[in-house]
């Protein structure tokens, strides 16, 4: 199980969206059980506490069957908006609220019809992510980061600019002062990534005068910790 290797579509990658740590979590787990070179692959999945915990043992496995009770609380009010080359849509990670069977450890979730082109089928433009080289990261926004950077692992260099930044991670309406961006998401992060993760991590700022305007990572992955994908 912590082999698992999700695949999701450059689109999807880019996407603004926010999630908690555990339900990015559970999602991760249920779209690396996907078969992304099949479109009509089952998207119905079930999720026990034991394979939760072996995927992410960090929880404790004592704290598997609560943390994957809450992760699904809310998922269903959860969407992602999708602009991509003149395309934009609103859609919903699930199909119907997830359900968790009480004294079994056990959730079960269905994708919806809307997510599924930006799993399976992906031809080339998508972004591969190993649950295991992300088990051990515990800050919300550090598994998003960590996608982003992963979209341009053959260069090991991204810039991004930050408007772009804060809405791929959902924070349009939050720290609209850079220092308070900085201190509570960027750098937190890039010093989990670095130190828990298989990357490598270096984050400079592009400045318009004395304003930042663009945020340029560039990393490179551990081959000794690295999955092979």
């Amino acid at each position: 199980m912590i082999n698992l290797v999700a695949y999701k579509s450059n689109a999807l990658i880019e996407a603004s969206y926010k999630l908690t740590l555990q339900e990015q979590r559970v999602l991760l787990m249920c779209i690396g059980k996907l078969n992304p070179n099949d479109e009509n692959t089952e998207k119905k999945f079930q999720l026990t506490a034991s394979e939760f915990f072996l995927a992410f043992p960090d929880m404790g496995k004592e704290n598997a069957e609560r943390h994957l009770q809450s992760a699904i609380d809310r998922l269903w009010d959860r969407s992602i908006i999708i602009n991509w080359r003149d395309k934009k849509e609103e859609i919903r990670w699930i199909q119907g609220r997830a359900k968790y069977h009480t004294g079994e450890g056990r959730i079960e979730l269905v994708f919806s019809d809307l997510i599924m082109p930006y799993l399976t089928q992906l031809k080339g433009q998508f972004t591969s992510i190993a649950v295991k080289n992300v088990s051990a990261l515990k800050r919300t926004y550090s598994i998003r980061i960590y996608e982003l950077l992963m979209q341009f692992k053959k260069t090991g260099d991204r810039l991004v600019h930050l408007d772009d930044f804060r809405s791929m991670l959902g924070l349009e309406d939050k720290y609209s002062q850079f220092k308070r961006l900085n201190d509570d998401v960027i750098k937190p992060a890039i010093k989990e990534l670095n130190e828990k993760s298989d990357l490598s991590v270096s984050v400079d700022t592009i400045k318009n005068g004395r304003k930042v305007v663009s945020l340029h990572f560039q990393f490179q992955q551990d081959k000794q910790i690295k999955i092979a994908i």
